[in-house]
């Protein structure tokens, strides 16, 4: 009997989990929207431009972005 009201307890502990994580989700998705007006207003009032924002902007190089070191080749010479 025990061991039932545990996994009753273990079982409403996660909903109320997931429950949590999906409010969550849907706060941070409308203080996003809400942020992102907001920039774009600032962005509006003072001018800027993407040269202004580019330091501030968070960007990552992929492998195609990136350049390679060309191996040093053998000479087929002996010495």
């Amino acid at each position: 009997m025990a061991e039932a009201t545990l996994h009753n307890q273990i079982a409403e502990a996660e909903k109320q989990m997931a429950d949590l994580v999906a409010k969550t989700e849907a706060l941070k998705k409308q203080a996003r929207e809400t942020d992102l007006a907001k920039a774009k207003e600032l962005i509006k009032l003072h001018g800027f431009t993407a040269t202004d924002l580019r330091p501030e902007l968070k960007t990552t190089r992929t492998a195609s972005t990136t350049t390679k070191k060309a191996s040093p080749k053998r000479s087929t010479k002996r010495k």
